[in-house]
């Protein structure tokens, strides 16, 4: 009984866990959200809808047939919070909410520092100029629901 104990914590906490997200980089190893890969993952700020994400998006220049696969990799990386910061173990940080990496700071289409990646439209305009250059596969919230965010539908 008390090995069975054990593992009903072990399983409740395991599902209490939240997912790690962010932006793919140079390195995926360093990068992968696994619980070794992030110090620190923090959901803040004002969480958005889904549609709000959308009309993000396209204000941009997203196609309309790439904006419900961004919405759900918006959900997988940041659940729709633009303040959302991870940590990584190699010393960088995904902000808001793509996941935006240090990386990409500096790139055109993005800012030259991390704080402006907390406002969603900022963020939206980096994840394009990203998405320009490497499609959706660049974040891995994408790639490990690629099924799911290829037949995403935008809540109402």
């Amino acid at each position: 009984m008390p090995g069975r104990t054990l593992s009903l914590f072990f399983g409740t906490a395991l599902l209490l866990t939240p997912t790690l997200v962010g932006c793919a980089g140079a390195d995926d190893a360093d990068e992968a959200p696994d619980e070794e890969s992030s110090e620190d993952l923090l959901l803040s700020g004002r969480r958005l809808s889904g549609t709000e994400v959308a009309a993000h998006l396209r204000a941009v220049g997203f196609d309309q047939e790439d904006v419900p696969r961004m919405v759900c990799t918006a959900q997988y990386e940041s659940s729709f919070f633009d303040r959302a910061q991870n940590k990584n173990r190699n010393g960088s940080i995904d902000r808001g909410l793509f996941q935006i990496n240090d990386i990409h700071l500096g790139i055109r289409g993005c800012p030259k520092t991390g704080e402006p990646l907390f406002d969603a439209r900022t963020n939206a305009q980096c994840a394009r100029a990203i998405f320009v250059k490497q499609g959706p596969n660049a974040w891995y919230g994408y790639r490990k629901h690629a099924a799911e965010c290829e037949d995403y539908k935008i809540p109402k």
